[in-house]
């Protein structure tokens, strides 16, 4: 009995440090940060200071995307379009183009609605925005693309995350994602833009050229991002060849938004359980109260 006691004995001796070690590694180990939906924007993209640019293109597809295409087509550049559902239904063959050119298909919901609480209070309305999009796009998409949402607006309320990663095709969605370049236009003291948002250049009138000017010193002053621009506008293209070319030049690097590292994790191993990350806050989107009586010529 004694030599029974004795072995008992050495064998809890010889596991205690074992027992230590684990509870180490335990408290140690870092939570996981999963994929899914997550339940603010992800606002960081990590393409800051690096000389890379991710140009993403929102609202299409219509037949001013054609030109857009045109304009990357002969300038070698790859991107990302964030398709709207109503306008892929009168459009299907031009998602067909994008992918087929090397671009990547991303989410923009079925209608362009400001996902606000009553999509929360209403889940099935909620996922079809997002479905109906994603049963446009997927057939299309090569075997191992990834998926991308972006809010419209970026308007995006938390709970939204649960509901739709509740859907076992949906929760395979990195998003939202926001953006780095072309939230706003501003300008200096003495006259000149600083920065640029296409819609509000259009709306009060600005050429590319000036608009341009906008969208690349704000490019040039944070060193890469991810840029926002939208595909369905007459001057849509010429803003491209206005902005693209200069940035070509200047040896930036052009990538879609499934090449950017700093969204990997977000990616959601197939053996990890579900779950949400939360992304860095940000306040909303906010447009600019821009003069209107300011014309192209008098910008800098």
């Amino acid at each position: 009995m004694r030599k029974i006691a004795l072995g008992l004995g050495a064998l809890l001796v010889l596991a205690a440090p074992v027992a230590a070690d684990s509870a180490k590694l335990v408290k140690s180990a870092k939570p996981q940060q999963l994929a899914l939906f997550q339940e603010r924007s992800i606002f960081t993209s990590g393409l800051r200071g690096t000389h890379t640019i991710a140009l993403t293109f929102d609202d299409g597809p219509n037949l001013h995307t054609g030109e857009v295409l045109d304009a990357l087509r002969e300038m070698n550049v790859r991107a990302t379009f964030f398709v709207v559902g109503r306008q892929a239904r009168r459009y299907p063959e031009m998602l067909s183009r994008i992918t087929r050119e090397g671009h990547l298909l991303a989410n923009h919901s079925a209608n362009h609605a400001r996902l606000s609480t009553r999509y929360a209070a209403n889940p099935d309305m909620l996922i079809d925005e997002i479905r109906e999009v994603h049963d446009q796009i997927a057939p299309r998409m090569a075997q191992g693309d990834k998926f991308y949402f972006r809010a419209p607006y970026g308007y995006w309320k938390s709970a939204h995350a649960g509901i739709l990663n509740a859907d076992p095709e949906l929760k395979r969605y990195v998003g939202p994602i926001y953006w780095d370049v072309g939230d706003d236009i501003s300008m200096s003291r003495d006259g000149y833009v600083m920065s640029a948002a296409d819609w509000e250049c259009w709306r009060i009138k600005w050429s590319a050229k000036t608009c341009a000017k906008g969208y690349l010193r704000d490019i040039r002053r944070k060193d890469g991002g991810v840029v926002l621009m939208h595909s369905i506008q007459i001057n849509s293209a010429a803003l491209v060849r206005q902005v693209v070319p200069a940035l070509i030049e200047e040896g930036y690097r052009f990538v879609r938004l499934d090449q950017v590292p700093q969204y990997r994790q977000y990616e959601r191993p197939k053996d990890w359980p579900s779950g949400v990350a939360d992304a860095r806050d940000k306040p909303p989107v906010r447009l600019s109260a821009v003069r209107t009586d300011i014309t192209s010529d008098e910008i800098k």
